[in-house]
């Protein structure tokens, strides 16, 4: 135990007056990143990286940027669409095997599509945000730019003099 060095707190009277020992997160934000702490490219990855989750969480984490928003809409947007058409074709194919195979083969094939669709367009918005670029989905421009612009954060301007 000679060897080991133990770390010296100081005493509570060596402390700056009105400070504590309990770390405290910093009330402004570093220049360059967002809310959530972080730089706009990786809360844009974070966006893409669980689908529509993690769309949804980062679109009401994040007031302020708009590009984080932005992305956040659109993987909540398509991932989202995807999810619920691939979801609603495996139910159509569960009820249909009973019915006709015909139409569950369809169902099933239609949805495995989907879900490779979402995987092929989930790998490709990751690869061009760590690039530094804007994956833009076909169809969902005017829809992601809508839901993008609502801001979650109420505008404080006004009440503060």
């Amino acid at each position: 135990m000679s060897g080991m060095s133990v770390p010296v707190t100081p005493s509570p009277s060596s402390r700056a007056p009105g400070t504590s020992s309990m770390w405290r997160p910093p009330r402004t934000f570093a220049p360059g990143s967002t809310a959530l702490g972080v730089t706009p490219r990786q809360a844009s990855l974070l966006a893409y990286s669980a689908g529509w989750i993690s769309g949804l969480v980062i679109l009401v984490l994040e007031p302020a940027d708009r590009d984080v928003r932005w992305h956040a809409a659109q993987s909540l947007l398509g991932f989202g669409f995807l999810t619920l058409v691939a979801g609603l074709l495996l139910a159509l194919a569960g009820i249909s095997l009973f019915t006709s195979l015909t139409l569950f083969r369809v169902c099933l094939w239609g949805a495995q599509i989907l879900i490779a669709v979402g995987l092929l367009l989930w790998i490709w918005s990751l690869l061009q945000v760590a690039r530094g670029r804007e994956p833009r989905w076909p169809w969902l421009g005017g829809w992601t730019e809508r839901l993008s612009a609502l801001s979650s954060a109420p505008d404080l301007s006004q009440h503060q003099r």
